[in-house]
């Protein structure tokens, strides 16, 4: 009994205490809360350059390390063609001998003879031309590839581009959106003070825009990644580019045989893989004139100087002499393996053309169909829309500080505004992305941002 009094009497005295801790504690956590609505966009400290659709293309093409790699192609193409130009050099050969037979003085050496000879080697079966013809043609597919990786690196920057105005944009939407509800929190907070409504729908509002402020940091890291995609692509992250203006992009119509041709006709890795397959039919000649044999032509002069001891049996000769050697095939007329090699090498590059031609018509189907669902989704949406859903969470807020709406009427205004707006980016997003692959894919280019 003793011990219950005193328990008792403990916990009198020190429930003020914890109450009284517990009351400071809160008011710490809400002063944390409420330091968090004042918040200002330039808080995140980024720092990027506006650059226009077509400077950064320009900057793309003129800057970007991977495409400055790639023209090397052409170089070595050239140089190439050079080197199947090289014919054989001529030889030159000279000798001198003396007769060293023993027990003669060697003054009375007899009979030194002095030698010259040149030789040449005669290509036959037209090895250099076919060979040169092989060479051009190979570096008209690089030149051909290297246009394919422009087209992709050119697509590939458009769809960077893209993806930093979409996420420029999503950070703004972002950024209003916390603004609206910040907004929101601190009429409530001063409604509150006045007695007008009830501390709960001031605590709901403030946690909405905390949650939106997070949303916020969010969109901006994602807009930051995006901007440095951009930088890659132009060779640089000393400066950071943002895209310069916003997205408007008129719909397009398209007519699917059109697209068909003119990337059948048009499309640099179709114009490559023809080169090749022409390299691989030039190459097969360029094998067949390997077999022929290569005549080598020799001349040669000859002098003999007699001693005084010992003449020589012809004391001054002079002979002048021609050769010509020619192989024996024996191992061309067994072995065809480098012409087969050569066979096997054009039937390989035909039947690639075949496959890379069915792949772009697939390609080229796909991108049209992908394109027809992202044009519908985005004409769902219009400007119309975005103001209608902005007007009605205008009237909402407006009625709640009139008192006549509940702050549930004006979050559901504002969270139908966010929706649309991310709705909006979304369709603009599938929608741009689908027609820059539609038109990469069909080899056709005049996009406008």
């Amino acid at each position: 009994m003793k011990h219950s009094i005193k328990l008792l009497l403990f916990g009198t005295l020190l429930l003020p205490q914890l109450l009284r801790a517990q009351g400071m504690d809160t008011v710490i956590r809400n002063r944390a809360l409420d330091s968090l609505l004042a918040w200002h966009p330039h808080d995140t400290g980024l720092e990027a350059q506006p650059i226009s659709y077509h400077d950064f293309l320009a900057r793309v093409l003129e800057h970007n390390l991977d495409y400055a790699v790639q023209k090397y192609n052409i170089s070595i193409a050239q140089a190439e063609i050079e080197v199947a130009k090289i014919y054989p050099d001529p030889f030159i050969s000279t000798a001198f001998s003396k007769d060293v037979t023993g027990g003669l003085p060697s003054d009375s050496v007899g009979g030194n003879v002095l030698s010259f000879g040149a030789s040449q080697t005669i290509l036959l079966g037209g090895k250099i031309s076919k060979g040169v013809a092989v060479a051009r043609e190979n570096k008209s597919a690089a030149e051909a590839t290297v246009r394919d990786f422009f087209w992709n690196l050119r697509s590939s920057a458009a769809q960077a581009y893209i993806t930093a105005a979409i996420a420029d944009s999503n950070y703004l939407e972002a950024l209003r959106e916390y603004q609206n509800l910040a907004n929101l929190a601190n009429i409530n907070a001063q409604r509150v003070n006045a007695g007008d409504i009830a501390k709960t729908d001031f605590i709901q509002s403030r946690v909405d825009a905390i949650q939106a402020r997070g949303a916020v940091l969010a969109a901006d890291a994602a807009r930051r990644t995006a901007f440095l995609a951009m930088g890659q692509l132009m060779g640089t992250q000393t400066v950071l580019y943002r895209p310069a203006s916003y997205l408007a992009v008129p719909a397009r119509s398209f007519d699917l045989d059109t697209l068909l041709a003119h990337a059948d006709s048009s499309r640099s890795d179709l114009i490559a893989a023809r080169d090749q397959l022409e390299a691989a039919r030039l190459n097969i000649e360029f094998a067949r004139a390997l077999r022929w044999p290569d005549v080598t032509v020799g001349l040669g002069y000859t002098t003999t100087a007699a001693t005084p001891a010992l003449p020589a049996p012809f004391p001054n000769e002079n002979l002048l002499g021609v050769n010509v050697s020619i192989p024996i095939p024996l191992s061309v007329a067994v072995n065809h393996g480098t012409l087969d090699v050569a066979e096997f090498n054009y039937e390989q590059s035909r039947d690639s053309l075949a496959a890379l031609q069915l792949t772009v018509e697939t390609s080229v189907r796909q991108a049209y169909a992908q394109y027809q669902l992202a044009l519908e989704q985005y004409q769902q949406y219009s400007t119309d829309l975005l103001r209608d859903a902005q007007a009605v969470w205008e009237a909402r807020l407006y009625s709640y500080k009139a008192g006549s709406a509940e702050l549930l009427e004006v979050l559901t205004a504002e969270n139908t505004l966010a929706s649309v707006y991310q709705a909006y980016y979304s369709a603009l997003s599938g929608y741009t992305g689908a027609l820059v692959t539609l038109e990469s894919s069909a080899h056709v280019w005049d996009l406008e941002f």
